[in-house]
């Protein structure tokens, strides 16, 4: 239904004059009268009695009036919801993110985004990249971000690759690693190791510099994809946690967790990136979390940057104690 029609019904209705009506609308009075006999075509009924003493509303005219400004209302909020939504002000927004995101960079950006856009509606599911790559596949989340290496690409998602966040070996300060130091890496072995859900490339990595034949199992005692858990694990145990410098950056600068110094580490690294269904437009809100996210992983990226031996630039000039900037 044209709603154009039903708005020149309105104005009409309430000047019950053809001439005048036509100017609130800016038409001439014969194209005014062609969109009222329209629309009474349209709707299969008279909705004005006309006669030399003026325009008058039918019964049914009277009854479609009140309809008409229903929907007009609606209308109006539609479009007024619509560009509320393209700035941010209304509108909901579901995504999912993995463990390390998930304890990093999104709780800041989340509380900006409460913060300054206080009536947004967002839903948000932390777990690991293949349960959140069904619930994106069944369209119960718009977007996720999450560790990319693992995921294939193909012609059903669209991969948008950050910057990395570099990892290493963490322990609490007593530990017995820190008062004998480490010889060779195997010697870790010899504790409990925490984790979150490991990479395949990861895994790979580990095992080859641990001294392990890929075909054996890496030995993870406790795997959590909370890295919440796996923190309080190690600062409570003599756990040796596997984790980014972002995602134990408060720990380090509190001095509850170090850096373990282990001979020829290589470069540990989680590469995120957000995915998407191929071919589908993100909405305003979901436009502005992913290229805030993109910003916030550069800077933690730089923050944590590698420098020689595996080590991050933090890790260098603090020694075993990196400091958030």
């Amino acid at each position: 239904m044209d709603l154009r029609k039903l708005r020149h019904m309105v104005v009409l209705s309430e000047e019950l004059n053809f001439a005048r009506a036509a100017g609130k609308v800016h038409l001439t009075q014969s194209a005014l009268s062609r969109s009222i006999q329209g629309l009474e075509e349209e709707l299969g009924g008279k909705l004005f009695d006309r006669d030399l003493h003026g325009v008058a509303l039918t019964a049914i005219g009277q009854q479609v009036l009140r309809r008409a400004r229903e929907l007009l209302l609606s209308a109006s909020n539609l479009q007024n919801d619509v560009a509320r939504m393209q700035q941010r002000e209304l509108g909901d927004v579901r995504l999912g993110a993995g463990p390390f995101p998930g304890a990093t960079f999104l709780p800041p950006i989340l509380a900006e985004l409460a913060r300054d856009h206080p009536r947004l509606c967002v839903e948000v599911e932390i777990n690991n990249w293949e349960y959140l790559m069904q619930h994106l596949q069944d369209e119960r989340l718009e977007f996720f971000i999450a560790e990319v290496r693992s995921i294939e690409e193909n012609r059903k998602i669209t991969i948008q690759r950050f910057a990395r966040q570099y990892g290493s070996f963490f322990c609490r300060p007593g530990h017995p690693l820190l008062a004998t130091g480490i010889r060779h890496a195997s010697e870790v072995l010899a504790y409990p190791l925490a984790s979150v859900r490991l990479p395949t490339s990861v895994r790979d990595d580990l095992m080859r510099y641990l001294g392990l034949p890929l075909t054996a199992e890496l030995g993870l005692n406790l795997i959590c994809d909370n890295p919440s858990v796996i923190n309080y694990v190690a600062l409570h145990s003599d756990s040796v946690l596997l984790s980014t410098y972002a995602a134990v950056s408060a720990e380090l600068a509190e001095g509850r967790l170090v850096a373990l110094e282990v001979p020829d580490q290589p470069s540990l690294f989680a590469e995120m990136g957000v995915v998407t269904l191929a071919g589908r437009t993100l909405s305003p809100a979901a436009a502005w979390l992913v290229e805030r996210m993109r910003n916030y992983a550069d800077r933690l990226a730089e923050q944590f940057s590698p420098v020689d031996g595996g080590q991050t630039g933090k890790q260098k000039s603090a020694g075993r104690r990196p400091r958030a900037s």
